[in-house]
């Protein structure tokens, strides 16, 4: 008896995890097709800027790389720096840059984001001393999503 209910929620259970419905779609990777999309529409960055509790006078930025679809996303980067923050004055003069003086693998390496899932590059920078209107710029430094985002913010 117990076999005759068994045998066919095996077989259901098989049929269901090879036509992928019971596996969601954040398991499967975007396909060729899927990789026409552009890029804004697979995935979606927010940059904050922010002031950490303190008076250090350090500033937080972070760079939150979502992955809008529903399908596993693979970040591919060229080496070991995955992503940058520059500072520019009201001028454009660069002030700041997270990577300067930074020495990075040469080694290729990349990041799997699954369906609608997020990840979060932060830094900090040491702002005594600056005063004014300054742009913080934020890049994923992806071969496959290059990204770049710009916040403006002042200090006094």
């Amino acid at each position: 008896m117990q076999n005759r209910i068994i045998l066919p929620l095996l077989i259901a259970a098989s049929v269901a995890i090879a036509h992928g419905s019971l596996a969601g779609d954040d398991n499967k990777p975007l396909t060729s097709k899927d990789e026409k999309l552009g890029k804004k529409e697979v995935l979606a960055t927010t940059f904050d800027v922010s002031r950490p509790s303190g008076d250090d006078g350090s500033l937080r930025f972070a760079l939150r790389v979502v992955n809008k679809t529903t399908k596993m996303v693979e970040i591919y980067f060229p080496d070991g720096q995955t992503h940058d923050f520059v500072v520019n004055d009201s001028t454009g003069k660069e002030i700041w840059r997270w990577s300067e003086g930074r020495m990075f693998t040469q080694a290729m390496r990349s990041k799997t984001l699954k369906g609608k899932d997020a990840t979060v590059f932060e830094e900090s920078w040491v702002s005594k001393g600056f005063h004014g209107s300054f742009t913080a710029v934020a890049t994923l430094k992806s071969e496959n999503f290059p990204l770049e985002t710009t916040v403006q913010f002042l200090l006094q």
